[in-house]
Formats: C-alpha cells, sequence, structure tokens
C-alpha cells in the first residue's frame, strides 16, 4: 500500500518533468532547422489534425458562440508567438531565448489576471515577479544591440504565452479543451502557413518539412496533455513550477546539441527566474 502510494506522489512529477522535456526538444529542433515559422506552422497545423477525431469523438467539433472570440484571439496570439519566437532563434541562443521567453511568460499572465479577472496579488505575488524582472535583467546584462532585439523578441513571446494562457482560460469557461486545442492549432497552422505561403520554393519545402513537423506537432500536444493529466493527481501550483523544468533542460539541449555557452551571469540570471517562477507560482 505504501509503494502504491509512493508511486502515485511521484506520477505527477513525472510527468511533468516529462512535460517539460518534451517542451524542451521541439523548441531545440526549432532552433536547428532552418525555416522555423514554416516548421511551426506544420506542426500545429498536424497537431490540428490529430485533434480532429478526439474533437469529433468527445462531441466537441463545433465551437460554441461565447467561446468563439477567445479561441480565435488565442489562434491569433499564437501565431504571433510562433512567428516572434522563429525570429528569436534566428538572432540569439535556446539558452537565452527559452528561458526568458518561459520566465516573462507568467509574469505577463499574471498582469492579465489583475487587469482582466480582477485577481489580487499577495506581497510574496510581487516579489516573485521583481525576482523573475531581476533574473531577465542579469540573464540579459551587458549585451550587444543585435541581442538586445533578440532580448525584446524573447520578452515578447513571454507576452504571447501570457495572452493565449489568458484567453484559453476565458475560452475553458465555455467550451472543453479538446475542442479549444483543435480549433487553436488548427486557425493558427493556416494563419501561419498563409504567412509563409509567398516563400519559394513552398511546396517543395513542405515537402521536406512535413515528417518531423508532424512530429513536433504530437510533442507539442503530449506536452500539453501530460500537464492536464499531471492535474488530476497534484496541486496546481505544483505541476505549474514543475513544467517549467524546460528552462533547465533547454539550457542543456543548448549547451550539449548546440555548443552554446552558459557563463556564471547566464546561470544566475536563469536560477534567479526559476525562483522568481516558483515563488509567484505558489503567492
Amino acid at each position: 500500500m505504501r509503494s502504491w502510494c509512493f508511486i502515485m506522489d511521484l506520477l505527477p512529477w513525472s510527468l511533468v518533468l516529462v512535460s517539460g522535456l518534451i517542451h524542451a526538444s521541439w523548441n531545440l529542433k526549432v532552433k536547428q532547422v532552418e525555416n522555423r515559422a514554416l516548421f511551426l506552422a506544420l506542426a500545429y497545423f498536424s497537431a490540428g489534425l490529430v485533434l480532429l477525431p478526439v474533437a469529433a469523438a468527445a462531441g466537441s467539433l463545433l465551437v460554441p458562440r461565447s467561446a468563439l472570440i477567445p479561441v480565435l484571439l488565442s489562434a491569433a496570439a499564437e501565431s504571433v508567438y510562433v512567428l516572434a519566437l522563429s525570429k528569436a532563434y534566428s538572432l540569439s541562443d535556446i539558452s537565452f531565448v527559452y528561458p526568458i521567453a518561459r520566465g516573462s511568460g507568467p509574469v505577463w499572465a499574471t498582469a492579465a489576471g489583475i487587469i482582466f479577472f480582477a485577481e489580487r496579488l499577495s506581497t510574496l505575488g510581487y516579489l516573485g515577479i521583481a525576482i523573475i524582472i531581476a533574473g531577465i535583467i542579469i540573464t540579459s546584462f551587458k549585451i550587444g544591440r543585435g541581442s538586445a532585439f533578440s532580448l525584446f523578441l524573447s520578452l515578447l513571446v513571454g507576452l504571447f504565452i501570457g495572452t493565449y494562457t489568458s484567453l484559453d482560460r476565458l475560452a475553458l469557461e465555455f467550451t472543453s479543451p479538446y475542442n479549444l486545442l483543435f480549433w487553436k492549432f488548427f486557425v493558427a497552422g493556416i494563419i501561419l502557413l498563409i504567412t509563409q505561403s509567398g516563400r519559394k520554393p513552398f511546396i517543395s519545402q513542405v515537402k521536406n518539412s512535413l515528417g518531423m513537423s508532424f512530429l513536433a506537432g504530437v510533442f507539442i500536444l503530449s506536452a500539453y496533455f501530460l500537464v492536464v493529466y499531471a492535474m488530476q493527481y497534484s496541486n496546481l501550483g505544483y505541476v505549474a513550477v514543475g513544467r517549467e523544468s524546460g528552462i533547465a533542460f533547454a539550457c542543456l539541449f543548448g549547451v550539449v546539441f548546440m555548443k552554446e555557452k552558459m557563463d556564471l551571469r547566464r546561470i544566475s540570471g536563469v536560477i534567479v527566474m526559476f525562483a522568481g517562477i516558483i515563488i509567484l507560482r505558489f503567492a
């Protein structure tokens, strides 16, 4: 009986760690490919197609009228997120972009909760935000002009993470997760494919990227559903913090696979950001 309880206690943490690993893995692949935006456009479109039969089986294929606007806005925000992320990875290291984007995301989402959902933040919450901002400043201290633009893009990525997270939360008051994710990924994939259709040779690039993009789409969905499943067995705050383990994995991947340099300043900044995330999640 004790061993079973131990396994059940370990299960949610194992799931969120795997989710963080998967999330960092597909980000590494985005960093490695040449046409990042097209790669992710196909990944999102593929994720939508994978979810189509699931949403249909769950009876959640049609968007309720009350959820239509937040679902479409979430898809649009996800599209801008992808474009900003693709550009940021073309300018800077994954060990720089990923921590700042993921670290600033909770700050933007918390701000949206205060502004649009009338949420109140405790003193500890404000402390967490201040520490995250301090971590971002430490990580980006003494950077050049080109890196300053990648810092802006990384923060923009975080802003749209917070934006679509808030819109998803609103949409889920009126529809199911299957319905939201199907339409969100499907519409975002179409928007992104339209933005990339002017690139030539478009068809040959699609053919070359299709296989890995489909796999990335499955990874994106897997990371999300592992977190959702873990939430059934553990406190939401624990799961949310564990999900940010992707920051550590992304930094490790950057060093091992991309030969990026993690100096003491960047390591310190990432650690400070992660500490701020933990404080904010439990505030």
